[in-house]
């Protein structure tokens, strides 16, 4: 069992991928997109980092650039730079704080990342909620899914078009929708459909672009055997589902809510 004590230096990337303020949007989106990755960080020259730059303000830029005309695209990424439109003011964490600090940070702020940095500012690490999630996995939380999952989720009807869904997901605040066929949940639409579907008409049909594929598990299914289905699938979410009806959305944050302490990982298995 893993304790949530534990200092993020045991558990950070140190393999870090990072851009310069100077580097075009497309150029972040390529990169997001070959490492599978849904940020990173900025840094000036010194490795210092200045912001982060995820999809989250890739589709919102994209979106605004695109505007709202009926007969026009769904999202078109502006010539700008990361510098232009990155979260600045990046939240940090030291190497040697507790795990517990970082998901404690993560959820206060309702991000994904944090920067690790050393005494001297510089970037030297970054811990994320795919760690968090592999913590608890090992931590074997066996607590039902149904006490972390968020709700009520965020969906979209797989005949609506992409203009609907990337407006949606933007104006939520979310990274990804449930798609639904009926009351059915047939797969998800993400931030990475989002800019895969850059300079596409509004008016396509989300059932075109994505791929009806869902992780859905029962709600009574265990943190610990949910938190290691993400991380042997490789995927950022699943649905969890009563009687074939999506009921909640599990991500990388609401495995955070575990690491910091926001319910009783001890109690009684119900």
């Amino acid at each position: 069992m893993v304790p949530f004590d534990s200092p993020v230096s045991d558990f950070m990337t140190r393999e870090l991928e990072v851009v310069h303020a100077e580097a075009t949007l497309a150029e972040v989106a390529r990169r997001l997109d070959e490492r599978r990755i849904s940020g990173v960080p900025v840094v000036d020259a010194w490795n210092t980092p200045l912001g982060v730059i995820s999809r989250s303000d890739l589709v919102h830029s994209g979106r605004l650039r695109a505007g709202n005309h009926r007969g026009g695209v769904a999202l078109r990424l502006p010539e700008l730079l990361a510098g232009d439109v990155m979260t600045k003011q990046p939240v940090c964490i030291a190497p040697h704080a507790p795990l517990v600090e970082a998901a404690k940070l993560m959820r206060q702020h309702h991000i994904h990342r944090l920067c690790v940095v050393d005494d001297a500012g510089r970037l030297i690490g970054i811990i994320t909620t795919q760690d968090l999630t592999a913590v608890v996995r090992d931590a074997r939380v066996d607590r039902p899914v149904s006490e972390i999952m968020t709700t009520p989720i965020v969906s979209v009807r797989a005949e609506q078009p992409i203009g609907v869904a990337i407006e949606r997901l933007d104006k939520a605040q979310v990274t990804a929708l449930v798609v639904v066929d009926g009351d059915l949940p047939v797969g998800v639409f993400t931030q990475i459909e989002a800019l895969a579907s850059r300079d596409l008409p509004r008016a396509t049909p989300i059932d075109d672009l994505f791929e009806p594929a869902i992780i859905c598990l029962p709600s009574d299914t265990r943190i610990h055997r949910a938190a290691a289905q993400v991380a042997r699938l490789d995927v950022r979410r699943i649905v969890a589902c009563r009687d074939r009806e999506a009921i909640g959305i599990v991500s990388g944050l609401d495995f955070a809510r575990v690491v910091a302490g926001e319910f009783d990982a001890a109690a009684p298995a119900a």
